[in-house]
């Protein structure tokens, strides 16, 4: 549903000319109203048409991004590019972080509209939330990255994650593995958490497995500490040490992976002869690792390219022209899966 002027007038109690005066900062309007209309305005993610329109008038060459984890390097890989690229385009760049918090998320498209940018580049939380839906309905240029297509009314450029998650579950499987736990994404990134588990899910089913209910378990984060919990709650289900009932694990980060080697080593687990694993990202740290981590690689500099590209050619041309990039994944095979015999 498009919130109109008319939506936050019925749901703050008030007439469409009070919202006017109080989104406007009208000295006569009422300071306890004003405050509950703009109150009503930001949870409803109102924004006066008036300002989408002045952003299409009158361009400041600012670009805002809004990430989740800028401690990530498959992010800052990204963002470096956007920002070499906004540099030879004569742009300047404005950064957000948003840390899995759909409010800040919200503050964060608010405050960047209010700076009057020419357009936002953004990894949300969640595409299916209404942060995103703000974007399209005040005719704000944007560009989704890291999430599978939701809205018909964005630019989406993305990795297939569901052949990714399907390529390091295989890989597995193809090694002897049945036995198989998914460390995947936060339960606050639901969509996506989701995609994971269900390329796990076909993976495994593909090749005549069962996904156990047991082994699929969220990481509350996608850090090197919340890989090194999320592996701890696998092996110590009770407070106490068990041996693990799998021979492989798959994770969504090479973070997470690096999380598991941390604990593996505490627990004197050899990796890949107690339990193999596999990343996703292909970071840096994945080939520094010992032993040198199996990962799925996605093009950071790519992804960070092709959004600027999009964005600037939308703003420059006034366009709403809506794009789709979606890239192939690949496996970085290395030395952290065992071959198990029969």
């Amino acid at each position: 549903m498009k919130i109109t002027i008319k939506t936050v007038a019925e749901a703050a109690g008030v007439s469409i000319a009070t919202v006017s005066r109080a989104l406007r900062n009208d000295p006569s309007a009422n300071d306890e109203t004003a405050d509950r209309v703009r109150r009503v305005a930001r949870d409803l993610n109102y924004f006066p048409n008036s300002l989408a329109a002045g952003l299409r008038r009158n361009r400041t060459r600012t670009i805002g991004v809004i990430f989740n984890d800028l401690n990530n390097p498959f992010y800052t890989e990204i963002l470096g590019e956007i920002g070499e690229r906004l540099h030879e385009a004569d742009y300047s760049l404005v950064i957000c972080y948003s840390h899995y918090d759909p409010e800040r998320e919200q503050r964060n498209i608010a405050s960047l509209l209010s700076r009057r940018v020419d357009g936002i580049v953004i990894s949300p939380i969640d595409e299916r939330i209404r942060n995103l839906h703000v974007l399209a309905e005040n005719g704000v240029p944007a560009v989704i990255i890291d999430s599978t297509p939701y809205s018909d009314q964005l630019s989406y450029v993305y990795t297939d994650h569901l052949m990714g998650i399907r390529l390091s579950t295989t890989h597995l499987i193809e090694n002897g593995h049945a036995r198989i736990a998914l460390i995947t994404a936060p339960d606050q990134e639901e969509s996506r958490a989701q995609l994971f588990v269900r390329g796990f899910r076909e993976a495994l089913s593909a090749h005549g497995l069962e996904a156990s209910e047991e082994l699929i378990v969220h990481s509350p984060d996608n850090t090197i500490s919340g890989g090194y919990s999320t592996f701890r709650g696998l092996l110590f289900p009770e407070g106490r040490y068990r041996k693990p009932p799998f021979t492989g694990v798959v994770t969504i980060s090479d973070l997470l992976a690096t999380g598991i080697y941390k604990l593996a080593n505490e627990c004197d687990l050899q990796i890949p002869a107690d339990v193999s694993v596999v990343g996703y990202d292909n970071i840096e740290i994945s080939s520094a690792l010992t032993p040198p981590l199996t990962t799925v690689h996605q093009s950071r500099k790519r992804i960070g390219r092709e959004s600027v590209s999009i964005l600037l050619n939308n703003i420059e041309n006034e366009t709403q022209d809506i794009r789709r990039v979606s890239f192939n994944p690949r496996l970085v095979v290395r030395k952290s899966v065992r071959k198990l015999t029969p």
